[in-house]
């Protein structure tokens, strides 16, 4: 006995030294996906914007927000957080409880500073007591901001979503667009490139590729049914996946896709059944696809465009697309009307928005230039839409598993893989990211691109 006893000091020393390590493995994977200092105040300013600013008090985790001012607004609560020891280890957030609903919204691991909260969805009619709530998250009393934007009503507007890949107009804009039957969806790219997902499938390289823009360019044009839009509204360009900045740099020289051995335009394009097709032209160059951008927004006279923030967004496609359209617009003249920035990759990490599925989204991390906006749009999805979104998203073929999961040492590997993911807080899953409470877009007046400085502001570096 006494043998045992001296047996079990050294081992329970070992499995001591042993969880320690792996303590600290967790927290050094967890923050590791912050490229920046966490606690750091967010940096942005909105005395140039049309924002509303009241001060309120904060006192014992309670506030009581003013009664809503119009029947389309965003409202967001500029609040000083401190995480817990624990909220380094544990995923932290703030649970906001209004007297009819309640909303989560999750900041970094160790998040401590200026954070604004998305409380768009709790303002009522009338005065209404909300209560903030954090799990491993101090938020002490104090005086804070109350940040309010009125915004239109997009079911009196018609809208084009522009997406530089399939899938990207539903991560961004789903809720949004499957809400105003007016809607079309503009996709820019096959989305003929990225991960050999079928390679189980095609052994040929170039035959995986040809089938991968052949389904997606289907998914762009037939995804949008499940929100109620029209195959008539949805088009896709069928420019090459991963060329935009190629072709950007030479503009009238035409590329290839990078996998496909191919330069004709209509590979993909030729897929599409909407008659807006029929006034496409050009070739797989820039000029084309500017040109065919211009005849869409003349066609379409779209109020809103919705596109990506070339500044918050990291992916080369995104950027470009954006920046065609901008000279699309300044070709046809257009200054009336609205765009709704957003980003899908987000530029200092692509684990935002943070937190769990179906949580809220709010203003993205800021620390350098100050990003240029007039207004900020919260679209607030119900539960219901938020499940709707789901499928619209397991309805694209590239945010499904790879191939390989048919295969009993596929799954196991996927599985492993997800776990993995999920112990380290890694997972930069679209489902986790996407389907939220709200879909987040900063609002800039069309006429304010002319001014080349905002627009080099918008743009940011290519």
């Amino acid at each position: 006995m006494r043998a045992r006893k001296q047996l079990m000091v050294p081992v329970l020393f070992v499995l001591i030294i042993l969880l320690s390590t792996f303590s600290i493995y967790i927290l050094i994977k967890r923050t590791s996906i912050y490229s920046y200092e966490v606690e750091e105040d967010y940096k942005y300013s909105f005395n140039k914007t049309a924002a509303n600013i009241t001060n309120l008090n904060l006192k014992n985790g309670k506030i009581t927000l003013p009664e809503k001012q119009a029947s389309n607004q965003s409202t967001f609560l500029k609040v000083n957080i401190q995480t817990t020891f624990m909220g380094k280890y544990l995923l932290p957030s703030i649970l906001m409880k209004g007297e009819k609903s309640s909303f989560t919204q999750y900041v970094e691991h160790g998040a401590k500073g200026i954070r604004y909260l998305n409380v768009s969805s709790l303002m009522d009619k009338k005065e209404t007591l909300l209560r903030l709530q954090g799990n491993h998250v101090i938020v002490d009393d104090q005086t804070i901001q109350l940040i309010t934007f009125k915004n239109q009503d997009i079911n009196k507007l018609k809208i084009l979503v522009v997406a530089p890949h399939p899938d990207d107009a539903e991560i961004a804009a789903y809720g949004l667009y499957s809400s105003n039957k007016n809607s079309y969806i503009l996709t820019i790219t096959a989305g003929d490139a990225g991960r050999n997902k079928y390679d189980e499938v095609y052994k040929n390289k170039t035959k995986q590729y040809l089938k991968k823009g052949q389904l997606r360019t289907w998914n762009s044009i037939t995804v949008p049914m499940l929100g109620g839009i029209s195959p008539e509204q949805t088009i896709n360009l069928g420019f090459f996946d991963s060329t935009l900045k190629t072709m950007f740099k030479d503009k009238s020289k035409q590329v290839s896709g990078v996998y496909t051995n191919t330069s004709d335009i209509s590979t993909f394009r030729k897929q599409n059944i909407s008659t807006l097709s029929s006034g496409l032209s050009g070739k797989s160059d820039w000029n084309s696809l500017v040109t065919n951008i211009e005849y869409l927004l003349k066609t379409i006279q779209p109020d809103i465009i919705i596109t990506p923030y070339p500044a918050l967004d990291r992916h080369s496609d995104h950027k470009m697309s954006s920046v065609a359209l901008f000279e699309a617009i300044k070709k046809s003249g257009i200054k009336n009307g609205y765009l709704y920035l957003y980003t899908n990759h987000f530029v200092l990490n692509e684990y935002y928005p943070y937190g769990k599925i179906f949580g809220a989204v709010s203003i993205p991390p800021n620390f350098g230039e100050e990003k240029y906006f007039d207004g900020v749009y919260s679209y607030n999805l119900t539960i219901d839409k938020q499940k709707d979104k789901i499928f619209a998203l397991e309805a694209m073929n590239d945010l499904r598993l790879d191939t390989e999961w048919r295969t009993s040492r596929g799954a196991i590997k996927e599985a492993r893989r997800n776990i993995r993911r999920d112990i380290l807080g890694r997972s930069n899953s679209y489902y986790r990211r996407a389907v939220r409470s709200n879909e987040l877009f900063f609002v800039i007046n069309i006429d304010n691109i002319y001014n080349q400085k905002i627009l080099n502001r918008i743009v940011g570096e290519l």
